[in-house]
């Protein structure tokens, strides 16, 4: 018995082999910044990549991060990216051996019409911090967020053609502006709506910049009746990022 009563407490005496261990996760825009506080965020998911168990779970939050460091001025290998500011979703994780950690980030939350997701795996190692910039996920894209015609409007002809504004706002997933001449040049994007009517593709309508950061509008001449879809897309032929949003009205 006295064997066993030490054997016993030898056994809870063993100290653990888990350790903390902390993990940084960052979303960043494709040509653009970090996706913070000021877009809702990013949704980041850490999973064991062999169970499937959920690790940790949280949103990115803090600035957009410093522009000049991120956009303008040319950086070397290991130059760190992000300030203190900078959006980001910390995780403390309690491991007793490594882990293959599936990462998945999802952005942005306050835009979801324009939400992509986008993942990797790392192994993670007990005590081994993933810390500084951390795992910094991209995230292609832009927000496309059509604003006129408003969602099922309703527009009488009243005997005559009727001209329907088409305006739509459009950032970086980072909520980064652009307009002409800009950082973020918009003289380069394709920007178009294109116009169904009863579910028939009936014309293309261009945008062009509206005269204030983000803006774009074009005309629609409507002269028949119908449920009419319109669907805004943008693309930016140097860096591949596109968007889409969609909204209908009615013709009476």
């Amino acid at each position: 018995m006295r064997i066993l009563s030490v054997l016993a407490i030898l056994l809870l005496s063993t100290p653990t082999l888990a350790e903390e261990t902390r993990v940084v996760v960052r979303a960043r825009a494709r040509d653009g910044k970090f996706v913070g506080t000021s877009m809702g965020g990013a949704q980041v998911v850490l999973r064991d990549a062999e169970t499937g168990q959920l690790l940790a779970r949280g949103v990115t939050s803090g600035t957009t991060g410093d522009t000049q460091r991120l956009m303008k001025q040319p950086y070397s290998r290991g130059t760190q990216l992000a300030d203190e500011k900078s959006a980001k979703f910390e995780a403390t994780l309690v491991l007793d051996e490594p882990r293959l950690v599936t990462v998945e980030v999802s952005g942005p939350e306050a835009q979801r019409q324009a939400r992509i997701t986008s993942s990797t795996q790392v192994w993670v190692i007990p005590g081994k911090h993933l810390t500084g910039d951390g795992i910094i996920l991209e995230l292609p894209g832009f927000v496309v967020d059509v604003l006129e015609p408003r969602a099922h409007e309703f527009i009488r002809l009243e005997g005559k053609p009727r001209n329907v504004p088409i305006r739509a706002n459009l950032v970086l997933m980072c909520g980064c502006p652009t307009e002409p001449g800009g950082l973020w040049d918009s003289s380069k994007y394709e920007l178009r709506a294109v116009v169904k009517r009863d579910g028939k593709p009936v014309t293309l309508v261009p945008l062009s910049y509206a005269g204030k950061t983000s803006a774009y509008e074009g005309q629609l001449s409507v002269q028949e009746k119908g449920a009419y879809e319109i669907l805004v897309t943008a693309y930016d032929p140097n860096t591949g990022n596109t968007g889409v949003d969609r909204t209908t009205f009615i013709v009476e």
